[in-house]
């Protein structure tokens, strides 16, 4: 019960965090099937909670092992779900337990579990995927020397971000197609070492083709620029929020590629063309999806923000709390932009539970029909007004750029994307 209330009430939050999600053949993972999700990890909790909280098996998700630090700590973190493992850091003693934590991996696998490995080993905030370790293959074989079972299947799982540092911004996740582990036993019992490397990089090459990959890293500013000009041109809506189209990846990993593979005096002119258009819109204090999406400056949508605006408020009155003390906490004690966003989540989250379990108390304490009604529409209100906000924000963006100014820019854009696909 406790793992299936956090993974609802976590998998709401999600969906209030990121403006879009986009989740590409989950289907494929299946309940009783032995399996282990391969993702890569752009970011500290996000990617694998993500996907543990939008497929329907339970998934158990390996956590640093420092976190279990009480019995309190060590009880709730198993009852969601969560396996320790320890790093060198920890000491000799955090390495022995990690044979405790890969024995339990073992038996729930057996017995048809599921459990999510972060293939990299280490985490990033880059569009790129980076070497995969050779643990999700040992683990895979590990069941089977264990109790001989065959059925064990590794699926690869790519989690990409339009900018994983930002709030509203989006995820593009795609599952790929099961590896079954039954298919290298035979070059197991004769080289392990063989099969251990032949299923690594079969799992590397299916995340290839699911994970947006900058190759050069002096090329990540201009090109994520590049980027955003395109995913503006296709992507115009706030709602819904949730997608299983798989489009926008694939035009985004199609245009990455096409990008990597210029020469360098190419790069070297679309950088500089990039460059000085984003220059542009940033001294006249323009956006680009201000410039490409003038019809959420027409009447209809304004029409729609003064309809919604007493709701919207409403709701916002009530997410206030804890999206603002959510934010500052992150800014103040987060070090590492790879765990902004997690902390910035999870304190949102957190508080906004403990505030709307307040208000439920008083709900009862006073017994009015009235605030019953209030207390259970504040979640819907509060993700209105959120996308409803956002909508405000588009429509100023939209307003504020003069007519001659789009035109202009409009051509610049045009030609810059004409540059990138060519």
């Amino acid at each position: 019960m406790i793992y299936l209330f956090v993974k609802w009430v976590t998998r709401i939050a999600i969906r209030v965090f990121f403006r879009k999600i986009y989740f590409y053949n989950k289907d494929v993972i299946k309940e009783g099937v032995p399996t282990i999700l391969a993702i890569n990890h752009p970011t500290a909790f996000i990617d694998p909670i993500f996907v543990a909280t939008h497929i329907k098996p339970k998934t158990y998700t390996m956590l640093r092992g420092d976190l279990f630090n009480s019995p309190f700590k060590i009880w709730l973190l198993d009852q969601i779900g969560t396996i320790p493992i320890f790093r060198f850091r920890n000491g000799f003693e955090g390495m022995r337990q990690n044979q405790d934590s890969f024995e339990r991996c073992y038996d729930l696998l057996n017995k048809n579990g599921c459990i999510s490995i972060l293939s990299e080993g280490t985490m990033k905030h880059e569009k790129r995927l980076r070497p995969i370790q050779k643990g999700t293959a040992k683990m895979a074989l590990g069941v089977y020397e264990k109790h001989g079972n065959e059925n064990v299947q590794i699926v690869p799982v790519g989690v990409n971000y339009s900018d994983s540092n930002q709030m509203r911004s989006m995820l593009m996740a795609s599952v790929g197609e099961p590896i079954l582990i039954k298919d290298y036993l035979d070059d197991y019992q004769e080289n392990p070492r063989k099969a251990i490397l032949q299923i690594t990089r079969e799992v590397e090459r299916q995340l290839k083709t699911r994970v947006i990959h900058i190759a050069d890293p002096a090329d990540d500013v201009w090109i994520n620029q590049v980027l955003e000009i395109q995913r503006n041109n296709l992507e115009s809506t706030i709602w819904p929020g949730y997608s299983e189209d798989d489009s926008l990846r694939q035009k985004e990993m199609e245009l990455t590629q096409r990008l990597n593979t210029k020469t360098a005096e190419e790069k070297a002119s679309l950088k500089s063309a990039v460059t000085n258009y984003f220059q542009k819109i940033k001294k006249n204090n323009y956006t680009d999806q201000g410039i490409v999406q003038p019809q959420h400056g027409n009447l209809s949508a304004t029409l729609f923000l003064l309809i919604g605006f007493l709701p919207a408020l409403l709701g916002a009155i009530t997410n206030f709390f804890p999206f603002t003390i959510a934010k500052k906490l992150a800014t103040a004690k987060v070090k590492k932009v790879e765990f902004f966003s997690s902390v910035r989540l999870g304190t949102y989250l957190g508080i906004y539970l403990i505030q709307y379990f307040i208000l439920l108390i008083l709900s009862f304490l006073v017994w009015k029909l009235w605030l019953w009604i209030a207390v259970l529409a504040t979640p819907f209100l509060g993700y209105f007004a959120v996308g409803y906000f956002d909508k405000v924000e588009l429509w100023r963006e939209v307003r504020k750029v003069r007519a001659a100014d789009r035109e202009e820019l409009l051509r610049e854009r045009k030609a810059v994307l004409s540059a990138a696909i060519r």
